[in-house]
């Protein structure tokens, strides 16, 4: 077990049709990410994020594309999205249809947050990824938003503003095409502001009853995934908290509205441990922070909750059989 955010596999198929349509061998892009390319039209299935984002990197690397999210999107089919595709096109407006994707987005991604706020004639939706490193990742939230927007409401649909945490990239010009409008990079947060009177206008393929089905459906779907994956939670609280140093039993436990008697039993029941979390969840990050050129080892060390740089590259010796420095030498 390893410690993993998670999408829905089928929101890659997006990915998969694109390359494939443009001459790239889809299935070795995903195997060598570690991605199982039989598993992408499986409902059911997630994968990975941090093998979704390897995919990203390698297949950027391979169309030497940096903005390839910008035309991925437009791959993205309704069906992709499981019941909140079905809810998304059924709502009355795109307004309803975002506040069904700020209450649902969990079943698309454990890894991406939302939330609408009402600005005087406008909404903004603020969105992104729980890592802030994850740029392709980032970039691939907000265009995805926007498309699914001008899916229900017709191409025309244009931002009043975007403001991204990222910085401008050295050719701006595929954003400036997609996102129509002014855009703020290195900002605090990624937002995009729309027109009220655009979220408000009525969908022409707006059905309440389709729409009240599949939020019963989702709601299913999540209290179902809640229920067995205490593991994945503990693991999220555990990347939460590492910054801050390592956590303990109890304080996982009180994240988690548990008692840490219960929190034990729970993971007993998955055949691990708090302990055995903490040291997956430092492994995986520390193989994604590394491939990150910019931290140094010292930073990856604090970031991964160790007293100092020299206790991680023990730890790291131990899991992967040699230091730090020359695991990114290898990259």
């Amino acid at each position: 077990m390893s410690y993993q955010l998670s999408n829905l596999a089928t929101l890659s198929q997006a990915t998969f049709n694109y390359l494939d349509e443009h001459g790239y061998d889809a299935e070795d892009i995903f195997r060598r990410a570690g991605l199982d390319p039989s598993k992408r039209t499986d409902p059911d299935y997630r994968y990975p994020v941090n093998e979704i984002v390897r995919m990203w990197r390698i297949a950027i690397s391979e169309t030497k594309h940096a903005c390839l999210v910008y035309d991925v999107v437009k791959y993205v089919e309704p069906w992709m999205m499981h019941a909140v595709g079905h809810a998304w096109v059924s709502s009355q407006n795109l307004l309803q249809a975002l506040q069904r994707l700020e209450r649902f987005h969990r079943m698309l991604s454990t890894n991406v947050y939302f939330r609408l706020e009402k600005l005087q004639g406008a909404w903004q939706l603020v969105g992104g990824v729980k890592n802030p490193y994850e740029h392709p990742a980032t970039d691939a939230t907000l265009a995805f938003m926007l498309e699914m927007c001008r899916r229900s409401f017709g191409e025309d649909l244009t931002p009043l503003q975007v403001q991204m945490t990222r910085l401008e990239p050295m050719d701006a010009a595929p954003l400036k095409n997609f996102f129509r409008c002014a855009i703020d990079y290195g900002r605090d947060e990624n937002v995009m502001i729309f027109n009220s009177s655009d979220l408000n206008r009525k969908l022409s393929s707006a059905n309440p009853v389709v729409a009240a089905a599949m939020d019963s459906v989702i709601m299913d779907y999540l209290a179902r995934f809640d229920a067995s994956d205490i593991a994945n939670r503990v693991r999220q609280t555990v990347a939460a908290y590492l910054v801050h140093g390592e956590p303990d039993k109890q304080m996982i436990a009180d994240e988690l509205n548990m008692s840490a008697r219960t929190l034990q039993r729970r993971l007993e029941e998955q055949e691990t441990s708090v302990k055995e979390i903490i040291d997956q969840t430092r492994h995986q990050l520390a193989l994604e922070y590394l491939s990150q050129e910019h931290l140094s080892v010292k930073e990856v060390a604090f970031s991964l909750g160790f007293n100092d740089a020299s206790n991680f590259s023990r730890a790291f010796k131990r899991w992967e059989g040699q230091s730090p420095k020359d695991f990114r030498k290898a990259l």
